[in-house]
């Protein structure tokens, strides 16, 4: 083992440690990994920055594009109304049904976006057919992470795979080259579901009034401050509604009318009405002894008001993957300033946090029950970086046509599957058409563009490109032929698929592709096998996290709104992934060898 390839192994390590671990966010992972590929000499200028212009990254971006405009027009939201009538016919046909429709319409766009549209369509009706929630989530995550695995545009990775291998000199897999061996997958994980994981998942979602939901037990009260107040003059971080960790002031509402969501320094003056928010008898207490008086007191078990103009929405949301609060704590992210709501109560993968807002960290999949001043709500509802988990179709700001955003999806799949234009150029081709036809309003698309992913591809593919030109890849092949000794193509087949399955259940499945997909390269060529059943193995096992909530995003955004614990994801998709490792060892090698 040389040098260079030691360093490679432990920059592979240390990125595994960082992205499990979470210690830093995912973009800065990639941005470090690869300027420091580029300062260690491991790969040249031109392939430390390749991840930018490569192909795969290009592709992707053009097709996030296009599943903006899909979802921006109505399109995805059109399908999402058909799906409610599914659920006239018994639970079992009905799920099956469901399973097959989100999987079709996953091979062509965002398993995420469709996700989040059927989420909140689920949401709305699960009550009205008297199902509940959770037994309608799982499925639908897994059936969009399997829809996407059955054509090269379903999915990122699948799309990385392919250019890891082209770049390694490998063949060009077409677009539904691999359908087949989707369907079967899918088949078999729509029988499990029915028969089996549908009896496994608890039914445990509560559909119960927003404010018990988050077991809301404190006040929350105006106050006046009167002409007698010690606050007055003073500003707010040397006031008690600073400093008492029992009382929070969510919003000041001046004499002269306007409204604030209030800074530290923001002064208090006499006559002002300060929402708060906190222990009655705290607030009893400051009744004597800051000179303030109750304008309107309530406990939280009904909607909050002050005057006709502001009044309050309460709402549920859920944080989206490309959030701007993602990685930042509440003080930082500011959320009263930059989206004009008050956050109320935070539920994190199940738990109802009560600690103030400063100290938590906000993640994907995590809800927060927020108010919002009625005059906003409208703009709030549609911003990119919340999911409102109520529906208020008369909202829901539309862009462009549905169905010319529709003829562009199918104008786009014929053009790459007939071969007329290479994947890039029709994906490129298809964003350019959704701006043109104002399908796209890319001020928004801009927000809504997952832009971690296209670092994370940056950072990742020259990690690809490092271990090949250390020859990392081929020692680890080495060591894995070596391991299975004299075993068959199936065995070299199964062990792959149960080795990068594993790996993706904790790491991003992008990530994981880029680093498996050399290994498995050269265990195909050392072993003197077609590259392509390898290829295969990559691009399933590295999507199918289905046993664990964090390996893959549809998992991690159904968390909470399912009421689900990390066991479930254990039960209900171990059984599923031990299904799919045995049915691959069969399949695969029989289709290829």
């Amino acid at each position: 083992m040389t040098y260079e390839m030691m360093l490679v192994f432990g920059i592979v390590i240390l990125t595994i440690i960082l992205f499990v671990t979470e210690w830093l966010p995912i973009d800065v992972i990639s941005f470090g990994i690869m300027v420091t590929l580029l300062v260690t000499g491991l790969v040249t200028p031109q392939q430390g920055i390749m991840g930018f212009g490569n192909q795969a990254t290009m592709t992707i971006l053009g097709l996030m594009i296009v599943g903006i405009g899909l979802e921006q027009s109505g399109a995805i939201k059109l399908l999402g109304k058909h799906i409610q009538k599914l659920f006239n016919y018994p639970l079992w046909l009905a799920i099956t049904l469901m399973m097959l429709i989100v999987a079709i319409v996953s091979a062509f766009i965002s398993s995420t976006a469709v996700v989040i549209v059927f989420l909140r369509v689920f949401i709305d009706i699960a009550p009205k057919v008297k199902v509940n929630l959770s037994k309608l989530l799982i499925p639908l995550s897994f059936a969009a992470i399997i829809g996407g695995s059955c054509s090269l545009m379903g999915t990122s990775t699948n799309l990385i795979v392919n250019s890891v291998a082209e770049n390694l000199g490998q063949g060009n897999l077409a677009i539904f080259e691999f359908s087949g061996v989707g369907a079967i997958f899918l088949v078999v994980a729509i029988l499990y579901m029915i028969f089996i994981g549908i009896r496994l998942i608890p039914a445990r979602a509560k559909q119960q009034d927003m404010l018990e939901e988050f077991n809301v037990d404190y006040y929350l009260t105006l106050l006046k401050v009167n002409a007698n107040s010690k606050m007055i003059g003073k500003p707010v971080i040397e006031t008690n509604l600073k400093n008492d960790e029992d009382v929070e002031l969510l919003r000041i509402y001046h004499s002269n009318g306007q409204a604030r969501f209030p800074t530290d320094n923001e002064i208090i003056r006499e006559g002002d009405q300060l929402l708060v928010k906190g222990n009655l008898d705290k607030m009893k207490s400051m009744y004597h002894s800051e000179g303030v008086s109750f304008v309107h007191q309530q406990k939280s078990k009904q909607e909050f008001e002050h005057q006709k103009e502001n009044e309050q929405v309460l709402c549920k949301v859920l944080i989206l993957p490309n959030s701007r609060l993602i990685g930042d704590n509440f003080q930082t992210a500011q959320i009263q300033n930059n989206f004009q709501a008050i956050p109320l109560a935070i539920q994190k993968k199940r738990q109802i946090l009560k600690r103030k807002f400063s100290e938590i960290k906000v993640e994907i999949g995590d809800i927060l029950l927020v108010s919002v001043n009625k005059a906003d709500f409208h703009r709030f509802y549609n911003l990119p970086d919340f999911l409102v988990l109520q529906e208020f179709e008369e909202f829901d700001k539309k862009v462009g046509n549905k169905w010319v955003a529709i003829g562009i999806l199918v104008a786009l799949v014929l053009l790459a599957a007939l071969g007329i234009l290479p994947i890039m150029v029709s994906a490129l081709t298809g964003a350019f058409a959704m701006v043109i036809t104002k399908c796209v309003d890319m001020q928004r698309a801009y927000r809504e563009i997952n832009w971690g992913i296209i670092f994370l591809l940056a950072g990742m593919i020259p990690l690809g490109s490092a271990m090949s030109n250390t020859d990392a890849d081929s020692f680890l092949a080495e060591q894995f032929l070596y391991f299975l000794g004299e075993g068959s193509p199936s065995m070299a087949i199964s062990a792959l698929f149960i080795f990068t399955i594993l790996m993706s259940g904790f790491i991003s499945n992008n990530a994981t592709a880029i680093l498996i997909t050399p290994i498995a390269v050269s265990i195909a060529v050392k072993s003197g096998l077609d590259t392509k059943p390898f290829l295969l193995v990559v691009m399933f096992a590295a999507n199918m996290s289905f046993f664990t909530p964090i390996g893959y995003q549809t998992n991690t955004l159904i968390l909470s709104p399912g009421n689900y614990k990390f066991r479930d994801f254990v039960l209900v998709g171990g059984i599923l992934t031990l299904i799919f490792w045995a049915l691959a060892t069969v399949v695969i090698p029989w289709i290829y060898f």
